[in-house]
């Protein structure tokens, strides 16, 4: 049976189509149109109106199709498409970077200048003992009836004010060297940029305003923090696994160095290995290795870091950049 329409309802049809008709005419000119979309252009207006509603809003990246075309599963966990360009970025990350030991000079100078503080405090009663001693000497010389009894007053006066001098105590002049020897583990470092890896010195901890790392190793062997250490005597390891510096356990040392490159590991997306490089003291063995953590004497720093490639020159640049952008200097 064939339904018959009134022709009042194909003018309703008619008078509907019109409207919407002028209707997509009032909301601007269609640029595309298809199954249920319809792309239209701003009239002036409207587009003077959206400029005033989000005036002032930090314009943001959208992104491309990097994000498909990752692997699902990359080893090293991080992905291999381009980060996203930054103001600070470098199109390529090479050689060494950073400071090798200006924290701990900066610590080394701060303290210093703290007991130079107190010891000026202390210029009120270290003058006069300076000047009492000198005059009592040449007392004693003059009335022993001995000659010269004014020089030899001075030359103790000269003693006394030389052992009163100020010197930094043995706490605030670790500091020092510690600065001393992580310039030191540089220079050995320095020799690897020319086998493509890339070095970096004095990095802070993310999420700790008191540790840093001395120095972070990317290149083709591996991801290697590396901790430098100062010391006399010898290192070596007991029957139980405990390493000791002469009498003292290096537990703390080694907990230390294993969390820093546990943390820059995590925030890297790869394994990075920890090292211990000690520098004047002798190492059993030609090296240890206890609690995650490999020692080694610093001649031995370069062999420590292997021969075995485990990185691409692709793995190696990305996650140099991750570090150049992720990581900032200690001080």
């Amino acid at each position: 049976m064939r339904q018959h329409h009134d022709h009042d309802d194909f003018h309703d049809e008619d008078l509907d189509r019109h409207e919407d008709e002028e209707d997509l005419e009032e909301f601007g000119t269609p640029v595309y149109q298809g199954t249920g979309l319809t792309v239209r252009e701003l009239n002036a207006e409207e587009l003077q109106r959206f400029l005033d509603t989000h005036a002032g809003q930090p314009a943001q990246l959208l992104g491309g199709g990097w994000t498909a075309l990752d692997p699902p599963a990359h080893p090293l966990g991080v992905p291999r498409t381009p980060p996203a360009p930054t103001a600070g970025m470098r199109a390529e990350v090479t050689g060494s970077h950073g400071s090798p030991g200006h924290s701990a000079l900066a610590q080394y100078r701060r303290r210093r200048a703290l007991e130079l503080a107190g010891w000026t405090r202390r210029l009120a009663w270290r003058v006069p003992l300076v000047a009492a001693a000198g005059l009592a000497a040449n007392v004693l010389i003059t009335q022993a009836g001995l000659p010269h009894g004014g020089l030899v007053g001075l030359a103790v006066a000269a003693l006394v004010g030389w052992r009163l001098r100020f010197r930094p105590s043995e706490q605030v002049r670790t500091w020092q060297r510690g600065a001393q020897r992580e310039r030191h583990t540089a220079r050995l470092l320095r020799r690897l940029t020319r086998d493509s890896y890339v070095v970096f010195h004095d990095l802070a901890v993310p999420g700790n305003t008191s540790a840093n790392v001395d120095h972070l190793v990317i290149g083709p062997t591996g991801v290697f923090v590396i901790d430098s250490k100062q010391w006399t005597g010898s290192v070596h390891q007991g029957a139980d696994g405990l390493v000791l510096h002469n009498h003292y356990r290096l537990d703390r040392t080694l907990d230390t160095v294993r969390w820093e490159a546990e943390t820059l590991g995590r925030l890297l997306g790869t394994r990075t290995a920890a090292l211990l490089c000690v520098h004047g003291a002798h190492v059993h063995g030609g090296g240890l290795h206890a609690q995650g953590v490999a020692i080694v004497p610093a001649h031995l720093l370069r062999s420590a870091l292997g021969y075995d490639r485990v990185l691409s020159d692709a793995d190696v640049e990305l996650l140099a950049t991750t570090a150049w952008t992720s990581l900032r200097p200690a001080a």
